[in-house]
């Protein structure tokens, strides 16, 4: 008996710790439901701090811009809460490492590069992995290259890739693709390019999902934890 194919677009952000957690619960789901479905997962880019300069941004000083002076004080309970939630799922996050905000487009351009090899979740994962368990930096080039050959990119390939114009174009399309399908806040879960799973939801709603994908069901459990295009995280 064939499995039922299921496609999953998955629209996150490298530097949104709502994005890592709503993968790992989504890889959970995957792993439990892979004897009934065979499934084909893509990333796709969305930047929630495109206007970013290269050099990146000091934290602190981007809450304040974003939320107001008030939030400084509220970044630990913040922060706590996703420690906990980060540990349910196997993720250790180590915000006092993480001192800027950087532009994340030269990381979404290695994912859509890592998507030649199939191994864009792998790619994806060092990705969150080095950015919120070692507190690197995502605009940094040289690190960018460390993680696409430590994870199947062939290091010729990448030797000239970030001085290149290689991706550019298709990272700001799939951009622009998200935006016109109204998505303003990630994570967000694209099945079979109709049905939309807003937020870090937890497994068993994606498993609620593929049981329930049918023409009546547009949009599901929407207003989970995300981040939005406004910085609220």
């Amino acid at each position: 008996m064939s499995k039922q194919k299921i496609k999953i677009d998955i629209v996150s952000d490298i530097n949104c710790p709502w994005c890592y957690v709503g993968e790992q619960r989504l890889n959970s789901a995957l792993a439990t439901a892979k004897d009934n479905y065979e499934f084909e997962v893509a990333f796709k880019p969305f930047e929630l701090n495109a206007a970013i300069a290269p050099e990146g941004m000091d934290k602190v000083e981007y809450f304040k811009n974003n939320y107001g002076p008030q939030i400084v004080s509220q970044i630990g309970a913040m922060n706590q809460r996703l420690a906990d939630t980060g540990k349910e799922v196997g993720i250790e996050f180590n915000f006092e490492k993480q001192t800027r905000i950087n532009n994340t487009f030269n990381g979404h351009r290695l994912i859509w590069l890592a998507g030649e090899y199939g191994v864009q979740e792998k790619v994806a994962e060092a990705l969150f992995y080095s950015y919120f368990t070692e507190g690197n930096n995502m605009n940094d080039t040289d690190l960018l290259k460390k993680v696409g050959t430590e994870n199947g990119i062939p290091a010729d390939r990448l030797e000239n890739f970030f001085e290149s114009e290689e991706g550019k174009k298709e990272v700001r399309e799939m951009e622009q693709w998200a935006q016109a399908s109204g998505i303003t806040g990630v994570p967000a879960f694209i099945i079979n390019d109709q049905y939309l799973i807003s937020g870090a939801q937890p497994s068993e709603v994606f498993h609620q999902a593929f049981s329930q994908i049918a023409p009546t069901l547009q949009q599901i459990n929407t207003g989970g934890d995300n981040c939005s295009i406004d910085g609220n995280c």
